[in-house]
């Protein structure tokens, strides 16, 4: 069974007042598509207007085949969602390889702060020294905010990633937010263990 739905004016606001309905209608093995200014869109094209982007990747979550494709794409876009946050805006306000925190401390040989142990003061070891970044998709090191910035301001609760916020249960966001150092794979299989989601 196909559902259009068809974007009007206040098309955002429209669409997550009856995600529940359409999270729903997956129980009938419901396929959506998206009908916009008289075009129609089966799944997310980073050609298709800005605008539309973040519904189409939700209906690219709702037309998933299994249950492990929707979280693992679930983890993608809220990973892309922060990524695409945290560079654009230079959130941690790098320079020269240091961020704003460091630069703040004086610790030169801290360069990866975030991606330090608490307990063992040691650095994760999917971090890659030679590139400064990590070798993994880690979901919950990308929801992590240091207290440096905290102090400023900066949050990223998981209600302001739809992703996040309209799919998963409530233990599912704790998953998110407690898997610190850990890859895609171990997080989705986490996902799974707790799904609440047709």
């Amino acid at each position: 069974m196909e559902n259009k739905i068809i974007l009007k004016e206040d098309f955002i606001n429209e669409f997550y007042k009856k995600i529940h309905y359409y999270k729903f209608l997956k129980l009938f093995k419901t396929r959506f598509t998206i009908n916009y200014k008289n075009k129609e869109y089966k799944k997310y094209n980073s050609k298709a207007p800005k605008e539309i982007h973040t519904i189409l990747k939700m209906v690219d979550i709702l037309n998933a085949e299994n249950r492990r494709e929707k979280y693992e794409l679930i983890h993608d876009y809220a990973c892309e969602y922060l990524d695409n946050e945290f560079q654009n805006k230079n959130v941690c306000g790098f320079k020269n390889n240091m961020c704003s925190c460091n630069r703040a401390k004086i610790k030169s040989k801290q360069l990866s702060s975030c991606c330090e142990s608490g307990k063992t003061r040691t650095i994760c070891h999917n971090f890659n020294h030679q590139k400064k970044c990590c070798n993994i998709q880690s979901l919950g090191c990308k929801l992590f905010i240091c207290p440096h910035l905290r102090k400023k301001g900066v949050k990223y609760p998981i209600k302001k990633i739809p992703y996040l916020h309209y799919f998963l249960s409530p233990r599912q966001k704790l998953i998110c937010i407690t898997s610190i150092f850990q890859d895609k794979k171990i997080t989705v299989d986490k996902f799974l263990k707790f799904y609440k989601m047709p």
